[in-house]
C-alpha cells in the first residue's frame, strides 16, 4: 500500500567520539572505562521510517476520532427519530381513548353498535333465527356472546 525507500542494513555507524562499544565498556586509547550510555546502531533509513509511521498513526487517529464522533451523533439522532415517532402514538392512545368512547356513545346507533347494557342487538337475534337451532343451543350462543 505504502512504498518506502529501500533501506540498506549497513552495520557501521559513524560516531562523533572515538569510543567503541565493547561489552558495555568503552575504550579510550588504552584505558577501559565503563559507560552508562550505550551507543545503538541503527540502519540509516530507520529514523525516517519511524517518523513516517508516527505521521500516519496521527492521521489515522484523527480519522478514527472523527468517525467515532459521527457514529455518536448518528446514534443520538436515531434514538431521537424513534422517540419522535413513538411518543405521539402513545399520547394519541392516552388522550383519544376517552374521546372515542364519547363518540361511540353518541353515534353508536347510527353505526349499528349497541351498548353492552344487557340488551341484545337485533343483529344477533336475527342471526339466531336464521340458523334453525334448538332453544338450548340458542341459549348457549346467547351466553357466549354476553
Amino acid at each position: 500500500m505504502f512504498r518506502h525507500k529501500q533501506t540498506t542494513t549497513n552495520e557501521t555507524v559513524k560516531s562523533s567520539s572515538s569510543q567503541e562499544e565493547v561489552g558495555g565498556v568503552a575504550e579510550e586509547g588504552g584505558n577501559k572505562t565503563p559507560t552508562t550510555e550505550v551507543v545503538k546502531q541503527e540502519p540509516p533509513g530507520l529514523r525516517e521510517l519511524i517518523e513516517k509511521n508516527l505521521k500516519w498513526s496521527q492521521i489515522i487517529y484523527e480519522q478514527n476520532r472523527k468517525i467515532n464522533n459521527k457514529l455518536l451523533w448518528a446514534s443520538i439522532f436515531g434514538w431521537f427519530k424513534i422517540i419522535l415517532i413513538v411518543a405521539p402514538l402513545i399520547l394519541a392512545y392516552i388522550y383519544l381513548q376517552p374521546m372515542l368512547k364519547g363518540v361511540l356513545k353518541q353515534y353508536g346507533s347510527l353505526l349499528g353498535l349497541a351498548e353492552q347494557t344487557g340488551a341484545k342487538p337485533a343483529a344477533v337475534e336475527s342471526l339466531l333465527k336464521m340458523f334453525n337451532l334448538d332453544p338450548a343451543k340458542q341459549e348457549q350462543l346467547k351466553a357466549l356472546l354476553k
